[in-house]
């Protein structure tokens, strides 16, 4: 009897045993490594973060999967929300979550403990839950860091460019300012760019404002505005004030002013007449093409020249005209030889240069062209021998004469002797 109530405890010990290894647990979601890019977060920079979470049961799935990352400090930073949704994670595999975290500036150095958490469902509709605590390096700033840190975030013009160069009056051109956020550390924001003429000759476009929401720090922005000078805008340099108002990240005020020169000029301009070659020149001539420069600005123009640049055709340099004043005009000739070893047609460029008051060159190019035509040899050679023929003219006169006088002495006396043979005959 004892021994079948020994037989019978062990049958059931053993199918309990079978039945509870059958009986499934709960699958577990944990992370099994981490790490940093650099190893470290210094103070106030970014960094990578990556995380490896295993599902370390052997059979069960888990889906429906959040993930959270936090810091009870606060000083270690998601970018985002923190946190990711990862839709399935097989039985004994692993996926990494990788995020960007910023330690703030006034972050600690040392560890700090975060934490990794996620909320998860089996297949069979049950939940889980797990949480992990991962320690990263912060380096935190130095005392002379901090220091620097405290310093007043400051805006200033650094570059600036207008169009062409110069204004004219009554004209208009596009400034380019560049504004940079010296301080390395601070952002500003808020900011309100104000431009003004104190002569009060140039003028912005709408009302000179310019509103920019913020500057990064160490950033720069770039203003674009239209300027347009006065028909009665003197020509020298102008002083445009630049204002800027802006505030830190505490939202403390600040302002600052620059000084942006203009220059306003008269714009040169310069026209011409006769910019052409004749239709045909003969090899071996020299041609002449005069050149008439118009000065049609407002203001004077120097050294004023022109210069061909034609194959087959050599002017021996520039022509210089000189000093035009506005509204006169100047004129040039150029004296062409035309190559004997060149024929056809031939083309190249008429050059024209002149300076403003300032000092600047200006060119314009005009092309042009002609055809190079054969000397006539022979002609000029048959002219020549009409002249010769010609020059002997009183030798052929002589010769006339001497004969027909001889033939007015002979025939006379010819007729005057054959009467008196006959005369004497008859007294005979």
């Amino acid at each position: 009897m004892k021994k079948l109530f020994l037989i019978l405890c062990l049958i059931f010990i053993f199918s309990f045993s079978a039945f509870a290894e059958e009986v499934p647990s709960t699958p577990k979601l944990m992370v099994t490594e981490y790490s940093v890019d650099s190893g470290t977060i210094s103070a106030g920079s970014s960094a990578k973060l990556t995380v490896k979470l295993t599902n370390t049961h052997r059979s069960i799935d888990i889906k429906n999967i959040k993930l959270t990352f936090s810091d009870p400090s606060g000083e270690i930073i998601p970018d985002g929300t923190g946190t990711a949704y990862v839709s399935k994670i097989y039985s004994g595999r692993t996926y990494t979550w990788e995020l960007t975290v910023k330690a703030t500036a006034k972050a600690a150095d040392g560890n700090h403990a975060v934490t990794v958490s996620a909320e998860y469902e089996t297949e069979s509709g049950g939940s889980g839950n797990s949480n992990d605590t991962l320690n990263i390096s912060v380096k935190g700033k130095t005392e002379e860091e901090t220091k620097e840190n405290n310093s007043s975030p400051r805006l200033m013009v650094t570059d600036y460019k207008i169009e062409n160069g110069f204004i004219t009056p009554d004209g208009s051109a596009t400034l380019k300012v560049t504004i940079k956020n010296t301080n390395p550390n601070k952002a500003v924001s808020n900011i309100k760019l104000s431009l003004g003429d104190e002569s009060g000759e140039i003028k912005p476009d709408g009302m000179g404002t310019k509103y920019v929401s913020a500057i990064a720090a160490g950033g720069e922005y770039v203003w674009t505005v239209k300027l347009t000078a006065a028909n009665t805008a003197a020509a020298n340099e102008h002083k445009l004030n630049l204002s800027m108002e802006y505030e830190d990240e505490n939202h403390s005020p600040y302002s600052a002013t620059d000084t942006l020169l203009v220059q306003v000029r008269q714009a040169a301009s310069l026209d011409y007449s006769g910019a052409q070659l004749p239709v045909k020149v003969i090899q071996g001539n020299v041609t002449t093409v005069t050149l008439t420069l118009m000065n049609t600005g407002k203001s004077t123009l120097y050294n004023c020249m022109f210069e061909f640049s034609v194959e087959g055709l050599n002017g021996g340099g520039s022509t210089f005209v000189g000093t035009i004043n506005a509204g006169e005009s100047g004129t040039g000739n150029a004296n062409l030889r035309v190559s004997e070893e060149i024929l056809g047609k031939v083309s190249g460029t008429l050059t024209i240069s002149y300076e403003d008051d300032y000092g600047e060159k200006y060119t314009q190019t005009v092309d042009v062209q002609t055809i190079i035509e054969e000397k006539a040899v022979l002609a000029d050679n048959i002219n020549q021998e009409e002249e010769k023929q010609n020059n002997l003219w009183w030798l052929f006169l002589l010769i006339g004469l001497a004969v027909g006088g001889g033939l007015g002495f002979g025939i006379p006396y010819a007729i005057n002797s054959s009467k008196q043979r006959k005369e004497d005959e008859k007294r005979l």
